[in-house]
C-alpha cells in the first residue's frame, strides 16, 4: 500500500549517494545474476541480502515502494507460522504466502514471477517500456526493477512508481494510461540530473496533493491505486474496494467529508491521530443500508467501523495501517543513515495560500478540533445554522485560550531562537539586575502539554474545602540553590530561610516572632518587617491541611503539598538544609518546572511566603492537580501553538537543533524519542506527542517552493486558495462578485501566478450589508484600500498590468477606468522640448476615484464588458 504513498526520499540525498546506491545494487544483483535466482535468494525472513529487501529497503532512497501488502511480490517468505486459508486467489503455506494466478506451490510460483522480472530487466536495458508495461508483476514493483536495470547511458524510466502520485501529475489513470503518464514526464527530462528532476516532481505533486480534499479526490485515489480493485462498479452511494490481502474498504460517495467503512483491527490505534471521527458497529447494528451492494464484508451482520479522514495524506496512513499484517518488518537499527520516509504528520500543519483566503480565520475551527476533537463533533453533529456555528467555535477557542492549550504568535523578521524557545531576560527589582532564563512561546506551550509525573503520596484526590492555598520558595535557583530544593523533596518538608538558627518555637504571635529575632540578631525590627511576618506566617498562620505551591521563580512553579506537620526547628548538624521546617506531604513534583500560566492568573512575587487570593490562582487547574491518578482522565488534553505568517520568519534561526524534534517518531513517547539539552537553561527537552503546531503561511510572500526544506518535510500542508462560492448571491450594481472574483484570479494567475491571486475574505465585509447604498460604498472601498494597494503590490506599480487585470482597456470610457493612462497633466510637448519629448515614453498614471462609485467601471471588468458606459 506505500507504494501510493509520496514517500521517496532520494530528494534530501546528494545525488552522488544516490548512484552509488545504483552501483551497489548492479554490484550484488547483476542481470546476469537473475536467471539462476533462487526463492530463498529473492525472499527469504530475517536477512538483508534478499532480492526482495535490496528492492524494498536498501534502494528505498531511490524511490520508495516501501510497505503495503507483501503480496505485491507475487511470493514472499511470512514473517509468522500461524495457519491461513487460502482464499481470494491468495495461497498460504507454513512458509510463504503468495498469489494464486502464478502457482499451486511456492516454488511454482516463484518461477514464474521470476521469469517476468528477467523479462522486465531484460526490456528496460533495451529501452522496451512496452515490454515493462505489459509484464505480469505489480506496477510498483515491475516499475521499480526497470528503473534499477535500464540502461544509465540512456534513461528511460523515472524512480517514481506511485500510480497515485504519476496520476496527479499527469491527469492519467495509473491504472490504463500509466506508460503514457510516464513518458510524458521523462520528457521533460533534458539534461536535468535524474534524481533532481524527480525531486521537483515530488514537490509539485505535494503541493497539488495539499489541495482542498474532497471525496471525489478520494474517489480518483483508490481508482488510481494498484493494492486496491474495485468490487464492483460504484453505485452513486458506495465505491467498494478489496486490497491485496483481501479486506475490504468502502467510501460513501454522498457525505460532505470523506468517510470509509473498514474492518475493525490493531490497525486503527496506528492512525488514531489521522481521522477526524471514529464510530464502531456492532455485528447487529445498524449502519449504511448500500453498503451490502458493493462491500458486503462490511454490511450488517459483521462488525465494523466508520471513520472520517480530512486529507490525502491521512487517507494514505489509513490504508498503509489498514494493510499492515502484510507489512515486510524492517530490522532495528538496520539503516541508522537512511533519511525518514517523508509522509507529513498531522502533528504539524501549514495551512497556505493567497492572502485573504480566510487562512488565520480557520486555524480558530481547526485549532479547537485539535484541541477538543470530541466537543467540535458532537457541535458539528447539532446541524447548527453557519453563524451560530462559528459564534460557538469562537467562544471554545476562546476558553481554550484561556485555558492556555491554544496559544498563538505571529512569525516576523526579527522573531528568534529566544522569542520562541528560551533566552536570557534583564529583570530589575528594587534598582538590581538580574539575568534570568525565560521560556519562549513553544517551550512554555510544550512543558504545558508533556505529561509530568507525580508523588507517590497522592493516593486519593483532595478536597480544597477549608484549606488555604500558599505560594513558597525553597531555595533561589538564580543563585545556584537547586539543593535546598531537592533536599525538601526528599526529606518531605519545607523550609523557611528567614530566621537562620533562631529557634521559635516558643513564639505563639507576631509580636514574640519580632521579640526573639531582635533579640538574637542585636538589630531592632518592628511588627511590619517582612522577615517577622514571614516566620510568623511560617509557624503561626500557616495549618495543617493547607496546600502549599511551591514556585520556581517568578514566571514558574514545579511542587504542590499538603503541610502535615507544625513547625519544628531542626539545629545545624540534624541534617536539614533549612533551620525553619514544616513537614509535609508532596502531592505532585514535576520533572520540569511549569509556566505559571498552568496555574496562576498573573505572575508571582518574589515573596518567600504568601497566601494566593482565589483571584490570582486557577482554582479549577489547582483542582486537577490535586486529582489521584487512578481517578484522572487516562488521556492528556491537546494542545495547539498557531504560528501566523510562518513564513516569514527565519526557521532555522528560530527552531535551532528543535526542528527534528517536531517529527512524531522523535517526540516523547514515539519510537524513536530523542531530546535535547537546551543552550541557556541546560535543561532537557523533548516535544510531547499531544502538542499540535499549527501554521499559516501566505503565498504572495513566499511560494511553497521557496520554503525552508527542514520545514517542509516535517509539516502537512493544506491548501486554502479563493473560494468565489462563499460569496455566492452577491450582487452588487447588477455585478456577480462571485464572477468578478473570478475574473479578477484568472487575469492575475496569467500575468502573474496563481500564488497572488485575490482572497474571497476582501469581498466578506459586504455579506453582512444589507442596502443597495451601503454594498456601492463597501464594495468601493474594497476596491480603493484593498484590491488597488494590493495589486500595485503584486505588480510593483506596473499600472497597466493593473489596468489590464481591471480590463480596463476593454472599457470605451475613461470616467469608468479605474486606471488613467493618458491625459494626465499636461502633455510631453509642453513640458520638454520637442527632442526629447519624442523620446520620453509617458509612464504616468494615476488612479480615478471617480470610477470607484460608477457601476461601468465593476460591470467592465467582465470579459463581456458589461453594460454600456
Amino acid at each position: 500500500m506505500a507504494t501510493e504513498i509520496v514517500t521517496s526520499s532520494q530528494g534530501y540525498s546528494e545525488s552522488s549517494e544516490l548512484h552509488a546506491i545504483w552501483d551497489r545494487f548492479l554490484e550484488e544483483w547483476p542481470l546476469e545474476k537473475l536467471n539462476g535466482m533462487t526463492l530463498e535468494q529473492y525472499t527469504s525472513q530475517g536477512t538483508d541480502d534478499s532480492f526482495c529487501y535490496w528492492l524494498e529497503s536498501i534502494t528505498d532512497k531511490l524511490g520508495s515502494i516501501w510497505g503495503g501488502s507483501s503480496f505485491k511480490f507475487g511470493v514472499y517468505a511470512r514473517k509468522d507460522d500461524v495457519h491461513k486459508e487460502s482464499i481470494n486467489g491468495r495461497y498460504y503455506s507454513d512458509s510463504h504466502g503468495w498469489m494464486a494466478k502464478y502457482g499451486s506451490s511456492p516454488e511454482d510460483a516463484f518461477a514464474s514471477v521470476k521469469a517476468e522480472i528477467v523479462k522486465v530487466a531484460n526490456a528496460a536495458r533495451k529501452g522496451d517500456l512496452e515490454t515493462v508495461n505489459s509484464a505480469d508483476l505489480g506496477d510498483a514493483v515491475r516499475w521499480k526493477i526497470a528503473f534499477l536495470y535500464q540502461n544509465r547511458s540512456e534513461l528511460t524510466v523515472l524512480p517514481i512508481f506511485s500510480g497515485n502520485l504519476l496520476s496527479i501529475l499527469t491527469g492519467k489513470s495509473a491504472k490504463k494510461e500509466r506508460l503514457i503518464a510516464h513518458k510524458m514526464l521523462m520528457t521533460e527530462l533534458g539534461e536535468k540530473d535524474l534524481f533532481d528532476y524527480s525531486q521537483q516532481l515530488w514537490q509539485t505533486a505535494y503541493s497539488l496533493m495539499a489541495k482542498e480534499f474532497s471525496v471525489d479526490k478520494a474517489l480518483s485515489y483508490f481508482d488510481n491505486c494498484e493494492d486496491f480493485q474495485a468490487i464492483k462498479p460504484a453505485t452513486k452511494y458506495i465505491a467498494g474496494y478489496e486490497s491485496q490481502s483481501g479486506k475490504q474498504i468502502a467510501l460513501v460517495r454522498k457525505n460532505k467529508k470523506v468517510t470509509l467503512f473498514l474492518q475493525p483491527g490493531d490497525w486503527l490505534d496506528q492512525v488514531q491521530s489521522r481521522v477526524s471521527s471514529v464510530k464502531e458497529y456492532a455485528a447487529g447494528e445498524s449502519r449504511n443500508s448500500n453498503l451490502g451492494a458493493n462491500a458486503p464484508a462490511l454490511s450488517i451482520g459483521k462488525p465494523v467501523v466508520c471513520i472520517s479522514v480530512e486529507s490525502l495524506a491521512a487517507l494514505q496512513a489509513v490504508c498503509l495501517a489498514y494493510e499492515s499484517e502484510m507489512f515486510t518488518p524492517v530490522e532495528d537499527n538496520v539503516f541508522d543513515d537512511q533519511i525518514e520516509v517523508v509522509m507529513p504528520s498531522s502533528l504539524n500543519q501549514i495551512l497556505y495560500g493567497p492572502p485573504g483566503t480566510g487562512k488565520t480565520y480557520a486555524t480558530t475551527e481547526k485549532a479547537v478540533e485539535l484541541a477538543d476533537s470530541q466537543w467540535i463533533t458532537e457541535l458539528r453533529a447539532s446541524e447548527l445554522r453557519e453563524e451560530e456555528l462559528r459564534r460557538k467555535i469562537k467562544q471554545r477557542y476562546d476558553e481554550l485560550v484561556a485555558d492556555n492549550r491554544i496559544a498563538f504568535t505571529t512569525f516576523h523578521q526579527s522573531f528568534a531562537y529566544e522569542d520562541f524557545i528560551e533566552g536570557i531576560r534583564a529583570d530589575s527589582n528594587e534598582g538590581k539586575v538580574s539575568y534570568n532564563v525565560e521560556d519562549g512561546v513553544f517551550k512554555a506551550l510544550a512543558l504545558l502539554a508533556a505529561e509530568q509525573k507525580s508523588a507517590p503520596g497522592l493516593t486519593k484526590s483532595l478536597s480544597l474545602d477549608g484549606r488555604r492555598i500558599w505560594k513558597m520558595s525553597l531555595g533561589n535557583t538564580l543563585k545556584g540553590e537547586a539543593e535546598a530544593y531537592e533536599d525538601c523533596i526528599e526529606q518531605a518538608y519545607i523550609g523557611l530561610g528567614w530566621g537562620g538558627a533562631i529557634d521559635f518555637s516558643h513564639c505563639t504571635n507576631r509580636g514574640s516572632v519580632q521579640k526573639v529575632y531582635s533579640e538574637h540578631t542585636g538589630e531592632h525590627y518592628d511588627s511590619s518587617s517582612y522577615n517577622v511576618s514571614a516566620v510568623n506566617t511560617f509557624k503561626n498562620t500557616v495549618a495543617i491541611g493547607d496546600i502549599v505551591i511551591v514556585s520556581d521563580g517568578n514566571h514558574k512553579f514545579r511542587a504542590i503539598a499538603e503541610v502535615t506537620g507544625n513547625y519544628v526547628y531542626a539545629a545545624d548538624g540534624d541534617g536539614r538544609y533549612f533551620n525553619q521546617c514544616r513537614s509535609v506531604r508532596w502531592l505532585r513534583v514535576f520533572d520540569t518546572s511549569l509556566p505559571k500560566e498552568a496555574l496562576f492568573n498573573k505572575a508571582l512575587s518574589q515573596m518567600t511566603l504568601y497566601e494566593l487570593r482565589p483571584s490570582t490562582i486557577k482554582l479549577d487547574k489547582l483542582k486537577t492537580y490535586l486529582t489521584a491518578p487512578k481517578e484522572r482522565s487516562s488521556g492528556f488534553d491537546n494542545y495547539v501553538l498557531i504560528i501566523d505568517e510562518i513564513n516569514r520568519g527565519n526557521v532555522s534561526r528560530i527552531f535551532g537543533e528543535l526542528i527534528t524534534l517536531l517529527e512524531p517518531d522523535k517526540r516523547k513517547g514515539g519510537t524513536d524519542e530523542r531530546s535535547v539539552i537546551l543552550p541557556y537553561s541546560k535543561d532537557p527537552f523533548s516535544v510531547p506527542g499531544n502538542l499540535y503546531v499549527l501554521g499559516t503561511m501566505n503565498t504572495a510572500d513566499k511560494s511553497l517552493a521557496q520554503m525552508d526544506l527542514a520545514l517542509r518535510r516535517r509539516f502537512e500542508f493544506i491548501e486554502l486558495m479563493p473560494d468565489s462560492s462563499k460569496l455566492k448571491g452577491i450582487t452588487v450594481y447588477g455585478v456577480d462578485i462571485a464572477e468578478l472574483l473570478d475574473v479578477l484570479n484568472q487575469r492575475i494567475e496569467a500575468l502573474l501566478d496563481r500564488d497572488h491571486m485575490l482572497g474571497h475574505a476582501y469581498f466578506w465585509p459586504l455579506k453582512h450589508v444589507n442596502s443597495d447604498n451601503e454594498r456601492q460604498q463597501v464594495l468601493a472601498d474594497i476596491f480603493a484600500k484593498r484590491i488597488i494597494p494590493l495589486l500595485q503590490e503584486y505588480f510593483f506599480a506596473d499600472w497597466e498590468r493593473i489596468a489590464w487585470v481591471l480590463n480596463d482597456p476593454q472599457k470605451s470610457n475613461d470616467l469608468v477606468r479605474f486606471i488613467e493612462l493618458e491625459k494626465v497633466g499636461l502633455s510631453l510637448t509642453q513640458l520638454f522640448p520637442e527632442g526629447i519629448a519624442s523620446q520620453i515614453m509617458d509612464r504616468r498614471y494615476r488612479i480615478n476615484t471617480k470610477a470607484f462609485y460608477s457601476p461601468a467601471a465593476y460591470q467592465g471588468i467582465l470579459p463581456a464588458g458589461g453594460k454600456p458606459a
